[in-house]
């Protein structure tokens, strides 16, 4: 009986660890600004629901997150997530810190802190975001008005510190 019991738990083990039908493991990768596992803005809905499933009402549960897709035109248009499984090949991700860095002096703000393109909590003056903005593909940020809306935005989202979510898409609607 031991015997069989072992066989049959291997069996389980097994099972358990396949995925539904022929669905390959959902890569750990983050593309900055691009990708996160399978799904890239622009691409096609149709590859994020064979690799997905169909989306719950509150996003996919993923990885110990969450991970929303919106579509448009049959397009990825936006991805949010909150999961610390996607990563950049240097470990960038959910849970990173950012440093604030130096105060920048513009015409707009007498203190702008920047990083890699992005300016923190420009979003709203009057209600600050305590995120990362960037506005546009180029090394900088486009400036955050509503007149830049159907240009690509990029949040990462901070919480005590920390990066508790990201948030990429082609065009910003708020």
């Amino acid at each position: 009986m031991p015997k069989a019991l072992a066989v049959g738990l291997t069996v389980l083990a097994v099972a358990a660890g396949c995925s539904s039908g022929s669905r390959r493991a959902d890569p750990p990768v983050l593309v900055p600004w691009h990708r996160i596992g399978d799904i890239a803005l622009g691409g096609p809905r149709e590859r994020v629901l064979r690799e997905y499933g169909p989306q719950p009402d509150l996003g996919y549960r993923l990885h110990g997150g969450r991970i929303q897709v919106a579509f448009d035109g049959g397009r990825v248009a936006a991805i949010w997530f909150s999961t610390r499984y996607y990563r950049t090949k240097t470990g960038f991700g959910v849970g990173s810190r950012i440093p604030l860095g130096p105060c920048h002096r513009t015409r707009s703000s007498r203190c702008e802190h920047r990083w890699h393109g992005f300016i923190w909590n420009r979003w709203v003056r009057e209600k600050p975001c305590s995120c990362w903005v960037r506005v546009g593909l180029g090394p900088r940020s486009l400036p955050v008005t509503a007149t830049n809306f159907l240009k690509p935005w990029f949040f990462i989202n901070v919480h005590r510190t920390r990066v508790s979510s990201f948030y990429f898409a082609l065009r910003f609607i708020d």
